[in-house]
């Protein structure tokens, strides 16, 4: 079982604004993903690449099976590799088979198609964000609300909690539960008098490796698939989740998405 201290969580969230919520080690065998694949989720107006709708079309028209078997994306940037290796369900490796893709289900479809729309040349990185986005709420076992995650875990709203006056990533102040037992970790970036959005990190929804998920829930406690994170010069933009968060977790020398408590990110509260 992997292990978060409370200090790790608090240096987190100041750090890079993601939260935490852990799952007991069976959790894929006990829940089932949220939302179909290519569910169009509520939350903020939001342009980002990830956002095309038509993706599904795209990728049903690539040939899947021209990607060579083995495939070797060694020669890819660390942040390609470590985006294919998630998108596979583990944390390293340089080389997979086509057996592996397919096991890894929609995703590991969004893998074949960034290589397949290169012509099997390379992994484009674009088309890659575009799989993770659009697979990523299918493929994971998230609460589809706040309403499953506190009857998964029960009322974090009732857990020791911690206040930050500003967490960088956010540019706003947060407030950050924790269920130390049951490893669970919920942040609520605070707008005046209410909750703007309510983010979780699971450190255990996956049996195999030591890569993090993430979750993001609108004011009505829906899941979404974007979040708002600060800019230089007091603005903010929307930007997509899981793969904004994950830029802030990765470990630059593994490059495994499985750092806790990332430091020096966040443009806001200068």
């Amino acid at each position: 079982m992997k292990t978060t201290t409370w200090t790790m969580l608090t240096t987190l969230f100041a750090a890079c604004g993601r939260d935490v919520a852990e799952v007991a080690p069976d959790a894929p065998a006990r829940y089932a993903p949220p939302v179909a694949c290519g569910t169009r989720l509520p939350g903020l107006s939001f342009d980002g690449l990830e956002n095309a709708a038509d993706y599904g079309t795209q990728l049903a028209a690539l040939d899947l099976q021209a990607v060579a078997d083995p495939y070797d994306f060694g020669a890819e940037i660390g942040l390609v590799r470590g985006l294919v290796n998630y998108m596979l369900g583990r944390e390293t490796g340089t080389s997979f088979t086509r057996a592996e893709a397919e096991a890894a289900g929609a995703l590991g479809r969004g893998v074949l198609g960034a290589i397949a729309i290169t012509g099997g040349a390379r992994v484009d990185l674009t088309f890659l964000r575009r799989g993770l986005y659009y697979a990523y709420p299918c493929s994971t076992s998230l609460p589809h609300d706040l309403a499953e995650l506190v009857a998964r875990y029960g009322d974090y709203a009732t857990w020791p909690s911690v206040a930050l006056d500003c967490a960088p990533p956010k540019g706003m102040p947060r407030r950050v539960y924790s269920n130390a037992d049951a490893g669970v970790y919920v942040a609520e970036t605070l707008d005046g008098t209410g909750v703007r959005e309510t983010e979780v990190l699971f450190t255990e929804l996956r049996a195999d490796d030591d890569n993090l998920d993430f979750a993001v829930y609108t004011p009505a406690g829906q899941l979404t698939d974007r979040s708002t994170f600060a800019t230089t010069g007091d603005s903010n933009i929307v930007a997509a989740a899981p793969y904004t968060c994950m830029t802030c977790h990765v470990d630059r020398a593994t490059w495994a998405f499985s750092v806790q408590r990332p430091t020096g990110t966040g443009a806001g509260c200068k």
